[in-house]
């Protein structure tokens, strides 16, 4: 009888393996199927494929063993993916589309504090990236944010904004072909305008100034297509482009 039900066993136990890594007769993947890092007997993932598309829950590791990434198939295009540090804290979390990024992803570091927020399209960024403080949420447990940058087919194109812990406006500006454009505004801590430059193609090309807490102009220095110019240089620019009816901020 012993031997009768050692002989089951056997078979249950060949047959739950001989199910695992299946073809079917069209070549399509079918039920269980694993992997294992190359030379160990370490898994590298695991998941269940119906006619050659995976369905579920797929997991995959380090080769230390640790859960590296989660995806949750919700159809043929569309999951849900976490990714994981060693020490199982939560890196990343999004949607994927098609096999590509796509909607909001978050972003955190390995103590599981919130480093970004970022929206995807096709893969690529697009739209606003918030980029957060990371001593306000150790020390008070708050989510400030540091910076808005906005993408497009992940270059930069569109308004900057950065902040200070206090939530005040600390810099803004525009970016156009992922590099600065236009003019720059700088604030200090107590609100006011600190320093106004102009860039021209990702370089300082004109007047900047520099303001006092009453408003009052108090400096500037005059850029070229990113040169600093001296006093004498600057004079001889600027009566050029006076005699030429052009706008040095041009």
């Amino acid at each position: 009888m012993r031997n009768i039900i050692h002989i089951c066993f056997l078979v249950l136990t060949f047959c739950s393996y001989a199910q695992v890594n299946q073809l079917d007769s069209l070549g399509r993947k079918q039920g269980i199927w694993t992997k294992n890092w190359k030379g160990t007997n370490q898994i590298q993932y695991r998941g269940e494929f119906i006619g050659g598309v995976p369905v579920g829950q797929f997991r995959y590791y380090y080769p230390s063993g640790e859960v590296r990434s989660i995806i949750e198939h919700v159809n043929q295009r569309a999951a849900f993916v976490t990714f994981y540090f060693k020490n199982k804290e939560v890196m990343s979390e999004g949607f994927y589309l098609d096999q590509l990024r796509d909607s909001l992803w978050l972003n955190y570091d390995r103590n599981g504090l919130t480093l970004s927020a970022e929206n995807f399209k096709k893969g690529k960024l697009n739209g606003k990236r918030v980029v957060f403080y990371l001593r306000n949420q150790i020390e008070r447990g708050e989510l400030k944010i540091l910076s808005e940058t906005f993408y497009k087919d992940s270059i930069k194109d569109g308004p900057f904004y950065s902040f200070f812990s206090s939530e005040k406006l600390k810099e803004q500006g525009q970016y156009k072909l992922d590099v600065k454009d236009g003019i720059w505004k700088s604030y200090s801590s107590d609100g006011y305008l600190s320093s106004l430059s102009r860039y021209k193609k990702g370089k300082l090309h004109g007047w900047s100034e520099f303001y006092d807490a009453e408003g009052n102009l108090t400096g500037r220095v005059l850029y070229q297509n990113g040169e600093r110019l001296n006093e004498k240089r600057a004079k001889s620019v600027l009566e050029s482009l006076r005699r030429a009816g052009l706008d040095p901020n041009d």
